[in-house]
């Protein structure tokens, strides 16, 4: 009876870590992009997009074709972008710079 006592909770301790492990690969950290007005960046993601939300669209259009997802900087000041795929959502922190000089090193 104490074996299986000891097995119950090794499994309930496996359960838990695997659980744990899967919420640190869900949790997708914010990543930083940075651009001067009137250039773009594009990126390729890891599957096919299927949809982009831009919290301030005045400050970045968003161009999307199969797994690229191109950032447009139109004017200065920075938002969050969400880039939604089959995998999950990509998080991104866009920093629109007045100059290529005025971006963060």
């Amino acid at each position: 009876m104490i074996w299986v006592g000891r097995m119950k909770r090794s499994l309930i301790v496996l359960f838990l870590a695997s659980m744990l492990s899967t919420v640190a690969i869900a949790s997708n950290p914010r990543k930083q992009v940075s651009l001067p007005v009137g250039h773009s960046m594009t990126m390729a993601m890891p599957a096919n997009v299927t949809s982009v939300r831009v919290d301030d669209p005045s400050l970045v259009e968003v161009k999307r074709q199969g797994r690229k997802v191109t950032l447009v900087a139109l004017s200065k000041g920075s938002t969050e972008a969400t880039v939604m795929t089959a995998e999950g959502e990509h998080h991104f922190r866009v920093y629109v710079a007045a100059d290529k000089y005025a971006l963060p090193q």
